[in-house]
């Protein structure tokens, strides 16, 4: 073979072949599975970058014949390289008798290759003014990566633009043609990374299934405007649901998704998403409607869940997310989220929340900050689904938090908290109230290395204004309109942190970490304050060391008490703590309350430890974290709560979890006043395991069971499979979950659905299916790591 010189011509057709823009750059389908790139071309040279234009050009040819004066043969093994691409033919020629028409004939074997694309015909044509070729037949493949076809014609138009004539596309394997599309054309514009398909055929193998006139497909990572992968599944209560989601790519900082959704036993359902992204934060405005919903009229017509029921006509919901940072000082923050009726959560879901929380809350807030001041204007309202719970619920419309921070007394911080609450509630015979409350408090803290002491203390002032007190009803006689509660408080807070190298396995430190607070604050009735924002706490471990066992303002419990506890830690060499356990109890001097009958604990005379706590964390192997708690309280003299979970992962494609959570009927009913709970009769006893594993190198397996040990009865489970190869996947999953009461039958009321999706690799990004999969249930997992 005679090695020949860099010409101009030689330059000229290299270049008319390919451009960097030339690469058709089609849906890409990344695969981490070897054998699916067994036979894909591979790119195994160092990677030129820049201006590849400049790089010299190397031809090789067994023979070179120049016809003067417009004419160049190269023939035999042609070979032409310079950069990242090379060409090789049987034959080239050059004409240059048009000046303004210089064309190049490629002959035999052509076949061109760079580190994007390998493209393959047996007649090419090129016009070495302006770039534009032709080849005839053509097949092409992307480099290191999954994705083919072919065509009649191949046309490369003004640096930008591939035309295919009777083209195809498929991201699967070479001879595997699960699935392909064809057109009668097809344009891929490498700059907008936009395919478009005239007279589309999606075939599964040789049989065509779908036909559109024409079809837009996304070919890199820009957005783009057109059809997303359709979800179809079955449920015993709507029946078939199917949705066609729909893209609109607005702008660069603006998109929104259309997806009608047809519910066989209910109705059609437009599911709109508005998403925007500007220069001050970011946001989702969702609106989802349902004109009429048959399924949903005739179970009201027929109270098949009581009289939980809304007159509506019609089904909606309505979310609004929205984070904005206006400017250094301000902000502005929409948590927002609305439903039609009580229902509908558990009749049709949603992915921007769950029927588990019992309500919904409209929440917004306006906040200002620097550094001495935290504002924050709010309002909140809540949308509970429960009738019983509906009317006892207030909404603060508004509240103003004013926080002021002064660190300019040498050691003492000096802190302010102010709050001015407006609450409503729903029920007619509710009290209302205005609540103003200030509480001014210094802080002096002693740290170093292995010691922390903090001693705080200030005084809670606070105003009550009542109104529509009504003095027939038991729970409101005692209410005053105007109320003024003065209450000081003190507390120290110390710890300590002893540490030592662990004699019994080499490379471990273990710390002793004991802790003491002391709480005092005086009792003061309140007997004659409405209950808006108050909530007993949990008393895990960490709560056993709150300044209040109470959520909110409300209800501020007397405290002469110490509590104490100590943690113990174990790190590695490499300082991970694989291990901690942390165990503590509250000790009562005098008897903690509120009034002489808020609550059923202000009734107990209990002093002494009434209250122990205990948490634990074990990370037994990288791959494997148990965790557990438990709560002991003496006052109803059991185990109030307690929980534990035990995940190994040893991979991200492999996960076994198990769990267990209890709450004692009696703590229940003590500390939750709401009559909608009175009187509960059993135990939560509830264990359950969530599984992701994969079966075979295509086949994954997903499953969750979750049982209620007291009421002997499944309460959530789901089993699925996963099926993904090379160029597409699909998705199995059965699920059965509890919904309801009957209590006509006195029985339990499930739902069963049926799920099946299908993918195709290599259009558009391919969602975690696994990950979709964990979250099918009415639990959706949660990690342990």
């Amino acid at each position: 073979m005679k090695k020949l010189t860099p010409s101009f011509i030689a330059i000229t057709v290299t270049l008319s072949l390919s451009n960097s823009c030339y690469a058709i750059g089609l849906p890409k389908a990344e695969s981490n599975n070897p054998q699916c790139l067994a036979n894909v071309p591979k790119f195994d040279r160092p990677l030129v970058k820049g201006d590849i234009n400049t790089l010299p050009v190397n031809a090789e040819a067994n023979q070179f014949k120049a016809i003067y004066p417009n004419t160049v043969i190269y023939q035999g093994d042609v070979s032409i390289e310079q950069g990242n691409r090379t060409v090789q033919a049987n034959k080239v020629t050059i004409d240059s008798t048009n000046k303004n028409n210089r064309m190049a004939i490629l002959q035999g074997n052509i076949n061109y290759q760079d580190n994007l694309i390998n493209i393959k015909g047996n007649n090419a044509s090129m016009n070495l003014n302006n770039n534009d070729t032709q080849i005839s037949p053509g097949e092409y493949h992307l480099v290191n990566r999954l994705g083919r076809g072919d065509a009649d014609e191949m046309k490369l138009e003004k640096n930008r633009l591939i035309i295919l004539k009777n083209g195809s596309f498929t991201s699967c394997p070479v001879d595997d043609s699960t699935w392909s599309i064809k057109g009668s054309t097809i344009i891929h514009d490498n700059e907008e990374e936009l395919l478009e398909v005239w007279n589309a055929v999606f075939r599964i193998g040789k049989v065509p299934v779908l036909y559109s006139p024409y079809l837009q497909l996304p070919t890199g990572n820009k957005r783009r405007s057109g059809l997303l992968i359709p979800n179809l599944s079955y449920d015993s209560v709507s029946g078939v649901d199917f949705a066609l989601p729909i893209y609109w790519n607005i702008a660069p900082n603006y998109d929104a998704t259309f997806t009608p959704r047809v519910l066989q036993r209910r109705g059609l359902q437009l599911q709109t998403e508005f998403r925007y992204l500007n220069e001050i934060g970011l946001g989702t405005l969702a609106f989802d409607w349902l004109q009429h919903d048959a399924k949903y009229s005739e179970d009201r017509d027929r109270l098949l869940n009581g009289n939980n029921y809304d007159d509506n006509r019609h089904r909606w919901l309505f979310y609004w997310k929205n984070d904005e940072l206006i400017n250094y000082n301000w902000r502005f923050t929409v948590d927002s989220t609305r439903v039609s009726d009580n229902q509908y959560l558990a009749d049709l879901d949603s992915k921007y929340t769950s029927q588990t929380a019992g309500y919904l809350t409209q929440f917004y807030k306006l906040g200002y900050n620097d550094p001495n001041w935290d504002i924050t204007l709010g309002y909140r309202h809540f949308q509970a689904f429960q009738d019983g719970v509906k009317d006892s619920l207030y909404q603060t419309q508004p509240q103003l938090n004013i926080n002021y921070y002064n660190y300019d007394f040498g050691p003492l911080k000096f802190k302010t908290f102010s709050q001015v609450s407006h609450f409503i509630s729903s029920g007619k015979n509710n009290p209302k109230a205005w609540r103003t409350h200030i509480e001014p408090s210094f802080n002096y803290t002693l740290t170093n290395s292995w010691t922390i002491l903090t001693t705080s203390a200030g005084i809670m002032a606070t105003h009550y204004s009542q109104d529509n007190i009504k003095r027939n009803i038991d729970r409101y006689k005692q209410l005053d309109k105007n109320v003024n509660r003065f209450i000081p408080k003190f507390s120290i807070d110390g710890k300590i942190i002893f540490e030592r190298d662990f004699n019994f396995i080499d490379g471990y430190t273990q710390t002793l970490e004991p802790r003491v607070k002391y709480i005092y604050i005086p009792y003061r009735n309140q007997s004659n304050i409405g209950t808006y924002d108050s909530t007993l706490l949990q008393f895990d471990y960490v709560g056993l060391f709150r300044d209040q066992p109470y959520s909110g303002l409300d209800r501020i419990a007397s405290a002469n008490n110490i509590a104490t506890g100590v943690t113990t830690r174990f790190y590695d060499d490499n300082k991970v703590e694989k291990f901690n356990l942390s165990i503590g109890q509250i000790t009562y001097f005098t008897k903690s309350k509120t009034s002489e009958h808020n609550t059923e604990l202000d009734k107990n005379s209990d002093t002494g430890s009434i209250t122990w706590a205990s948490d634990n964390f074990w990370r037994v192997t990288n791959d494997v974290i148990f965790r557990s708690g438990i709560q002991y309280d003496t006052r109803i003299d059991t185990v109030s709560l307690a929980n534990a979970i035990f995940e190994y992962r040893p991979s991200s494609e492999k996960l076994l979890q198990l769990s267990y959570r209890y709450a004692n009927h009696n703590y229940i009913n003590t500390v939750d006043s709401n009559s909608l709970y009175k009187n509960y009769k059993q135990d939560i006893s509830q264990a359950g395991f969530v599984t992701a594993w994969p079966l075979s190198q295509t086949i994954n397996a997903v499953g969750s069971y979750y049982y209620d040990v007291g009421l002997g009865q499944t309460v959530d489970s789901s089993i699925g499979l996963h099926y993904s190869d090379c160029c597409w996947g699909m998705t199995v999953q059965y699920g059965r979950k509890l919904t309801d009461w009957d209590s006509i039958s006195r029985s339990s009321k499930y739902e069963n659905k049926l799920s099946v999706n299908f993918e195709l690799q290599g259009l558009g990004r391919n969602r975690d299916a696994k990950a979709k999969m964990l979250n099918f249930g009415k639990l959706p997992y949660t990690t342990t790591f």
